[in-house]
């Protein structure tokens, strides 16, 4: 039996960890970002088995400062970063072939934004790239629905309402399904669990009050009718939320818009805690992707001179790699930077 374009991807992946397959510009750092235990003084993750020992994620930060012209967001650079950690992410040097390993052309694809508290968020320059590789692995752009938690937001963040048989589809949630994330009942939009075939997540890059940051994970509360249910005890169910089938099963790739990020008293914008990182982190494993960028902020925050782990501590990155989405052990991420 043939392999699917997923196992392909996957194999590829294998065969081009070796940092010299890689293009000469980049800078490439196959270890982990710090040491875990900094970053969640409280949990230590246990390996589950000898089997687990050798599986690693990927993890990629691409870095352009091109991007920000007079803190407007360069179209063509952006694309030429997406394009790029695509093909980081998915080990091809064609990209193309990068996002047809990743997407069938037969597909419906769901594109969830975070348009809230501009200007820190998922740009629409980003987004418009992903369509473009959407379109080049052959996926019309009618089986594409870019979405968030309301209209109104979509259209402040520059994005055209449609729910037309033609063009681009965006528009919010109309109709949700009543599903339990851990022991909270949550309405997921039925744009996940009926309409898409695959999901893209593009969150913003920020801190939270609540849940020590909000990235890939938390930003599918947008995908609810309901989502402050899921602010109890730290927001640690939103693991449980990613957990779902439907968000589990079809997500295909995080694209984290790090263009703009912000270390502390987030999400609302708070311009003293927010700098231009003028970068995107990109993966298929959103657990990797949220520690990695939990990092990166808490980084920045001991720059501004806030000592010690992000604050609140966070829950949901290590209950979900409790619970098995995807690899939270920083010594077990191969982060590959690149600088333009």
């Amino acid at each position: 039996m043939a392999k699917s374009s997923h196992n392909r991807q996957r194999d590829d992946t294998k065969q081009n960890r070796n940092p010299q397959t890689l293009s000469r510009r980049a800078f490439i750092g196959n270890v982990a970002v710090g040491m875990g235990g900094l970053l969640y003084p409280h949990l230590a993750w246990p390996e589950t088995g000898p089997q687990d020992v050798e599986k690693k994620a990927r993890v990629v930060i691409v870095r352009n400062p091109a991007i920000l012209n007079r803190r407007k967001i360069n179209a063509e650079v952006a694309g030429k970063m997406v394009h790029r950690a695509v093909c980081l992410v998915t080990g091809k040097e064609d990209q193309t072939l990068a996002w047809k390993s990743l997407f069938s052309s037969k597909e419906k694809v769901a594109i969830k934004v975070n348009t809230r508290h501009q200007p820190v968020i998922g740009n629409r320059e980003l987004v418009m790239a992903i369509i473009d590789g959407l379109k080049s692995a052959g996926i019309d752009e009618n089986r594409i629905i870019v979405y968030d938690l309301t209209d109104e937001e979509l259209e402040e963040a520059g994005y055209k309402l449609n729910d037309s048989s033609k063009g681009l589809r965006c528009h919010t949630s109309r109709e949700h399904r009543e599903m339990m994330a851990g022991p909270v009942k949550v309405r997921l939009s039925r744009i996940l669990t009926d309409y898409a075939d695959a999901i893209v997540n593009v969150p913003a890059f920020r801190h939270h009050v609540l849940a020590g940051v909000t990235i890939s994970m938390k930003n599918h509360l947008g995908s609810l009718q309901n989502p402050r249910d899921l602010h109890r005890n730290s927001c640690s169910y939103v693991a449980d939320l990613n957990a779902l089938d439907p968000i589990r099963k079809k997500t295909r790739l995080i694209i984290v818009d790090a263009i703009r990020g912000q270390c502390n008293l987030g999400p609302m914008y708070v311009p003293w805690f927010a700098w231009e990182y003028a970068a995107l982190m990109a993966s298929t494993d959103t657990v990797a992707v949220d520690a990695v960028a939990a990092e990166e902020i808490k980084a920045h925050r001991h720059k501004k001179g806030i000592s010690g782990p992000v604050q609140p501590i966070i829950k949901h990155i290590p209950r979900a790699a409790e619970i098995g989405l995807g690899i939270g052990d920083l010594k077990r991420i191969n982060v590959l930077r690149e600088t333009a």
